[in-house]
C-alpha cells in the first residue's frame, strides 16, 4: 500500500515488560521483572473500597479527580515540600501517573520541540516524545563516578529546549536525585520557557536516611514544572491505577485538554477509598514506613547475594535493584535475561531495555514478600554458580 506508513511507531514493539511477564509465566518463573508488589494494600484501605463500592460509588468521579483526594494531594506536597498547590486549579488525578505524564507530553511538546531526558530512562517518555512529534536527546543520568551527571544535563539543556523530564527516585537505576541537582538545574533554565517534568512515582521510599527530593520543593522550578505521583506504587495497589499531576495553573490547563479526551476519569470507588483512608492515622503510619519496609527488602536481597558473582550499588530509593553481571557473562543482557527466564526460573528485566548499547546489567524488583525474596535469592546464586564453572 503506498502513501504514508500505517504506524507512528515503526520500530516499536510489545514493551519487555510484558514479554518477560508472558515468558515467565509460560515458564512458571519468579517474576521480579515487572514492578508488581506482591505485598497486600493496607486492610483498611481495602475495607474503604468495599464500602465505596457498597455505597453505591459507581459512576464518574470529577473530571480532575475526586475534590476530597485533591485535597489530600495538595496537603500532602505542602507538608513535605514546602508548597501550597491549588486543589482547584493545579491538581489532576488520572489513570496512574503515566496517563498523566503522557498527557504532559502531547499537551506541551510540538512537532520539532528537543526533550532532554537522562539514560537510562523508563520507557514509556520516549514514544510519547515521538508520538507528539519531538525530538528526544538523551543525556547520560550517570557520570564516571556514578553520580548525578549536573554536566551532562546542563550542557544538552540549550534556551532552545522546550522539555526536560526527570524521575526521582530512578526507575531503573535506584538512584536519588542529588541535594542541591534541582536548584542547579532551576539556575541554569532562568531566562527560558523550558518546561520540567518530575516523574516522581516511587515519592518517600528513599533508603538510608536520604531526603526526599521533589521538585515542589525547588522555588526554582515549580512555576515551569509539573512533578507527578502514584498511589498504586505507594500502596501496594498497582492494578488500581490511580495517580496525580500537580503544577501551576497555565500546565495544568493543558494537560486536563488531552486528559478530558483520553482517561476523562478513573476508579470512582478506588478514589472514595484513597479520600477516606489516606487521612486516618492508618494512612499516615502507611507512608511513614514506607522506606524502612523497602529498605529491608533491599538489604535482605544484597545480603543474600554476598559472595557471588552479582556485583551492585545499593539501590538509594524505590524497589528496584540493578545487578551487574560482567563477572558472569559477556554480551547481550537481554538475551542472558531471557535465557534465565526458561532455565532458572527467574525473570528479569534486561537493562539494555532503557538504554543501548546493551550492557551486562539487568533491574529486578524486590517488593516482594521474604519468602519471594529468598527464593529468587536462590536462584540467582544458582546463576551465579552455573556461570562461575
Amino acid at each position: 500500500m503506498e502513501g504514508k506508513p500505517h504506524s507512528k511507531l515503526p520500530d516499536l514493539g510489545t514493551t519487555i515488560f510484558t514479554e518477560m511477564t508472558a515468558l515467565a509465566n509460560r515458564h512458571g518463573a519468579l517474576n521480579l521483572a515487572q514492578g508488581l508488589p506482591d505485598l497486600p494494600p493496607p486492610e483498611a484501605l481495602v475495607e474503604s473500597a468495599v464500602r465505596a463500592l457498597r455505597g453505591g460509588v459507581h459512576q464518574y468521579a470529577p473530571m480532575a479527580g475526586r475534590p476530597d483526594l485533591r485535597e489530600w494531594i495538595c496537603g500532602h506536597h505542602l507538608a513535605r515540600h514546602g508548597h501550597s498547590y491549588s486543589v482547584d486549579d493545579e491538581c489532576t488525578i488520572g489513570a496512574g501517573a503515566s496517563s498523566l505524564l503522557f498527557a504532559a507530553i502531547q499537551a506541551l511538546v510540538h512537532p520539532g520541540d528537543t526533550v532532554v531526558v537522562q539514560s537510562p530512562a523508563y520507557d514509556l517518555y520516549g514514544p510519547a516524545v515521538q508520538l507528539a512529534g519531538g525530538q528526544l536527546c538523551e543525556v547520560p543520568l550517570l557520570d564516571a563516578t556514578g553520580q548525578w551527571d549536573l554536566d551532562a544535563l546542563l550542557e544538552a539543556c540549550t534556551p532552545q529546549v522546550r522539555m526536560v523530564i526527570l524521575n526521582t527516585p530512578h526507575n531503573p537505576t535506584g538512584t536519588v536525585c542529588p541535594p542541591g541537582f534541582l536548584d542547579s538545574l532551576a539556575a541554569h533554565l532562568q531566562g527560558t520557557d523550558t518546561i520540567v517534568l518530575s516523574d516522581e512515582v516511587y515519592g518517600p521510599i528513599v533508603h538510608d536516611g536520604r531526603p526526599e527530593v521533589s521538585l515542589a520543593a525547588c522555588q526554582g522550578l515549580r512555576d515551569r514544572g509539573l512533578a507527578f505521583g502514584s498511589f498504586g506504587k505507594l500502596l501496594q495497589a498497582t492494578g488500581w491505577k490511580i495517580g496525580w499531576a500537580v503544577g501551576p495553573t497555565a500546565l495544568t490547563a493543558e494537560i486536563r485538554k488531552v486528559h478530558q479526551y483520553d482517561v476523562f476519569s478513573t476508579g470512582a470507588p478506588l478514589q472514595a477509598a484513597l479520600a477516606e483512608f489516606l487521612p486516618t492515622a492508618a494512612g499516615q503510619q502507611h507512608l511513614q514506613g514506607l522506606a524502612g519496609i523497602y529498605q529491608a527488602k533491599r538489604d535482605r536481597l544484597i545480603a543474600g547475594l554476598t559472595g557471588t558473582g552479582w556485583q551492585c550499588t545499593p539501590a538509594e530509593g524505590g524497589f528496584f535493584q540493578v545487578l551487574d553481571a560482567r563477572n558472569l557473562i559477556d554480551g547481550d543482557d537481554g538475551h542472558w535475561a531471557r535465557e534465565w527466564t526458561r532455565t532458572h526460573g527467574i525473570a528479569t528485566i534486561p537493562l539494555s531495555a532503557f538504554c543501548h548499547p546493551p550492557t551486562p546489567q539487568v533491574r529486578l524488583c524486590f517488593a516482594k514478600e521474604d519468602v519471594t525474596l529468598d527464593a529468587a535469592i536462590e536462584r540467582l546464586r544458582h546463576i551465579a554458580s552455573d556461570h562461575a564453572g
